[in-house]
């Protein structure tokens, strides 16, 4: 056993804080999960089955698989505990899994963002060509960083039998994560840019269902936006700041939130549309009863109610 030391007794208290704060965002992606089942059922799975609905699974699912395989290798490897360095070689394997969860949790919520801003510009295929090229340099980020030989690895943790220092964590280059943030982040602002911009020259008519989107995609999306741009600032500040146990620890969590903000919006642009439509629907229906019952009773020679 390592001597316990005062900057082991830190390390442990920041791997408990570490463990406790992933099992807190693990609570929440899925009671956010159980909360919104009934409108993904009402709005996508039985509304149209285009590339939305297919990227909406992958950012629905795709998070909540990465959790729960998360959540054994970080919370409940004690489980499986056999020594320091036999741990520490099955962490290496299982720490490169968290630069391709990167991928496969915020590239689809991009792209989401991405199809919602050429819609808002009117198909701007020079934005669209602009905002595909920092998606593409996320992902040259990535891969060059899961080439880099021995720069992936799990945090080297004493050989203390204390439960804290049984966890899973990727050790990466700062400075990769530094550049896939920072790509990140710019993303996030020329979007939010784009979206307060567009929704605030295009007109329409209060009440009418292109408005109701509008009106949504304005101050729903901007609160959700918000919530995605803070998780990646705290998480680059943390990379860069913070003391080893603490450096990642807003890394996963930060990419959670990013899914469910972009599924939170997807059906809260879809649910507006729907709401306008039936509005629309029952006055087009009364307009015509009105009009029906008009014409009925001038052929009556009976005074209509509303002349």
């Amino acid at each position: 056993m390592d001597p316990i030391t005062p900057d082991v007794i830190q390390l442990a208290e920041d791997l408990l804080a570490h463990k406790w704060y992933f099992a807190g965002i693990f609570a929440l992606i899925f009671f956010d999960f159980f909360l919104t089942l009934a409108d993904e059922v009402q709005f996508i799975w039985k509304g149209k089955k285009g590339t939305v609905f297919y990227l909406f699974l992958m950012n629905r699912y795709c998070p909540m698989a990465f959790a729960i395989i998360t959540l054994f290798g970080k919370l409940f490897s004690s489980m499986i505990y056999r020594g320091a360095r036999s741990w520490w070689g099955r962490c290496n394997r299982f720490a490169i899994v968290e630069w391709l969860q990167t991928l496969l949790i915020v590239v689809p919520a991009e792209v989401v963002l991405l199809l919602r801003i050429y819609a808002l510009t009117n198909a701007n295929k020079y934005l669209l060509g602009f905002l595909v090229s920092i998606i593409l340099t996320e992902f040259i980020i990535v891969f060059y960083a899961m080439s880099l030989p021995g720069t992936n690895n799990a945090l080297v943790l004493p050989h203390v039998p204390i439960d804290s220092f049984r966890v899973c964590i990727l050790f990466s280059d700062t400075k990769m994560d530094t550049a896939y943030l920072s790509t990140s982040i710019a993303f996030d602002c020329i979007v939010l840019a784009i979206t307060l911009i567009s929704t605030a020259v295009k007109n329409a008519s209060q009440g009418t269902r292109y408005w109701n989107i509008l009106r949504t995609i304005r101050w729903d999306g901007t609160m959700y936006f918000c919530v995605i741009l803070s998780g990646n600032v705290v998480w680059m500040s943390l990379a860069m700041n913070a003391r080893p146990g603490l450096k990642f620890m807003n890394a996963q969590p930060s990419m959670y939130l990013t899914s469910i903000m972009i599924n939170r919006l997807t059906l809260s642009v879809r649910k507006a549309a729907a709401e306008s439509e039936e509005k629309e629907s029952a006055i087009e229906f009364s307009n015509r009863i009105l009009n029906s019952r008009a014409a009925d009773t001038a052929t009556s020679h009976v005074i209509p109610t509303f002349a």
